[in-house]
């Protein structure tokens, strides 16, 4: 596979799995964007599924809250290393977090949050 070699280069797996990981994102940036919009869509959609399912009605301020909690501390996790969140994801991480609880507040009455 020597006509290979030149689209990625495989990793040095001695190092570890940080290492390995940090690879990864140098080569294909992309990867960690990505992998929080999986976490974030399939809270999202899947609470909302489940509890359409159950109850006949979902309630997606809440649900949208809850996956943006979920994807922040993961975002606040690796943003702890260097290189693995840029910048501009944590900001957009942080915002969402904030317009999906001013959705949540703003949905409700007074007595109901």
């Amino acid at each position: 596979m020597i006509f290979l070699d030149y689209l990625y280069n495989l990793p040095n797996s001695t190092s570890g799995m940080d290492q390995i990981t940090s690879d990864l994102l140098v080569q294909v940036p992309f990867v960690t964007p990505l992998i929080l919009l999986f976490v974030f869509l399939l809270i999202f959609i899947g609470g909302i599924v489940r509890q359409t399912v159950r109850t006949g009605s979902a309630d997606y301020p809440s649900w949208a809250v809850v996956a943006s909690i979920s994807t922040l501390l993961p975002t606040l996790a690796l943003s702890v290393s260097s290189g693995f969140i840029n910048l501009d994801v944590l900001i957009i991480v942080v915002t969402l977090n904030i317009l999906s609880a001013t959705w949540l507040f703003l949905d409700r009455r007074i007595t109901e949050v």
